[in-house]
């Protein structure tokens, strides 16, 4: 994609021989980790390695989660459908928007429980993963998201990761790894 591009650290410094476009530059210098693509941090293989896209796990250097999620208890009517518990007895119900997704509890207390979750683009999974706990995947952008669970009894977050979406990581490996040399991907 940039074969007249030649890249080289020198005391730390990036040097670029050639006639090299800003976005060749971007392209190789703007990997997910912030580093050129052979020096990302990644969990299990290097995206030249992968089969296909997949969701990477693990710390970012921000996540947008606790400042755009809020818990509050509310008073109103007893929603009717959504998503019952496996023992019947609590229920959620997803009301999507953007920027704004909410997610309704009824947890049988004199209260409702109301998740909202502000500059979102969406839950794209919200599932019971036993009789107390859900766990939810909210989307902040195209490529970042966080996987949490919550606890309807306590009425808190037990557990919260980042879900980055690979598929844009894995796309640069493969244009930059026969100009640069990558772990699966050999320079010619």
């Amino acid at each position: 994609m940039c074969p007249s591009v030649s890249l080289h650290r020198k005391s730390g410094a990036l040097i670029v021989y050639g006639a090299a476009s800003l976005a060749c530059l971007a392209l190789l210098i703007c990997s997910p980790s912030g580093g050129l693509a052979e020096e990302a941090a990644w969990p299990g293989l290097p995206p030249d390695c992968w089969t296909g896209t997949r969701f990477v796990h693990g710390p970012r250097s921000s996540d947008p989660w606790k400042s755009n999620t809020r818990v509050t208890q509310i008073t109103g009517t007893k929603p009717e459908g959504g998503t019952l518990s496996p023992n019947q007895g609590y229920r959620f119900i997803v009301e999507e928007g953007s920027p704004t997704s909410r997610l309704v509890i009824d947890a049988e207390k004199d209260h409702l429980l109301q998740l909202t979750f502000s500059d979102s683009r969406g839950l794209t999974q919200a599932h019971w993963v036993n009789e107390k706990l859900i766990f939810l995947r909210a989307w902040w952008g195209r490529r970042s998201a966080t996987d949490l669970i919550f606890d309807v009894e306590k009425e808190q977050f037990l557990y919260s990761e980042t879900v980055t979406d690979g598929t844009l990581a894995l796309q640069q490996f493969k244009d930059s790894c026969p100009l640069l040399g990558c772990t699966c991907i050999k320079k010619p």
